[in-house]
């Protein structure tokens, strides 16, 4: 009667092994069968509307409406006391097709150089100066949304986005002090292109 007790246990142990190993394999089975498939949909090409142009660069801060960018470009207000230098806007590959980025380059009254990035469309991640770590802390808020603070030996870069486009911000070490002064005087800037 002992041995039948302990058969009767050792059959039932390995049922529920068998049973175990069953469930893992149709677990198995079934995550790679709902493996999520790439939305062939959802692309991340440029809006139809706009075309591929060649690289401008300007010289003039008024100049700034001939800039061919799709989306409001990052700018300084005029109270600032920032002195614009030049801009360049040029194509560049995303996946799907191509993008945009806008580089303006302004100076403090003491000659620091400040970089700003309008990068389009917003989701061109790969397209951020390289090179930083993240810090412990986040950016100053711009635009309605908290920044992502990085750094390296020399530079502080912050940048976020929008709906339309990703901003980036490129300014000295040595102006880490002023960093929440200077976004504040952050603007978005819309081009017209009226025909």
């Amino acid at each position: 009667m002992a041995d039948g007790k302990k058969t009767r246990k050792v059959l039932i142990r390995i049922l529920e092994i068998v049973f175990s190993a069953a469930l893992l394999v149709l677990l198995a089975v079934s995550l790679i069968l709902a493996k999520p498939q790439e939305d062939k949909t959802a692309s991340a090409a440029p809006s139809p509307a706009v075309q591929a142009g060649q690289a401008i660069r300007i010289d003039h801060e008024n100049d700034l409406v001939h800039l061919d960018f799709p989306a409001p470009l990052m700018c300084f207000q005029n109270s600032s006391g920032m002195t614009f230098t030049e801009a360049t806007c040029a194509d560049l590959s995303v996946p799907g097709g191509y993008g945009r980025v806008a580089v303006t380059t302004w100076q403090t009254n003491e000659g620091e150089e400040i970089v700003l990035k309008s990068i389009w469309p917003a989701d061109a991640l790969n397209e951020l100066e390289e090179g930083f770590h993240f810090m412990p802390y986040s950016g100053p808020t711009f635009f309605g949304s908290i920044s992502v603070r990085m750094e390296n030996d020399q530079f502080i870069r912050l940048h976020t986005t929008t709906d339309q486009a990703l901003y980036e911000v490129l300014l000295p070490r040595r102006l880490s002090k002023q960093v929440s002064q200077i976004c504040g005087f952050l603007k978005l800037y819309t081009i017209r292109n009226d025909p």
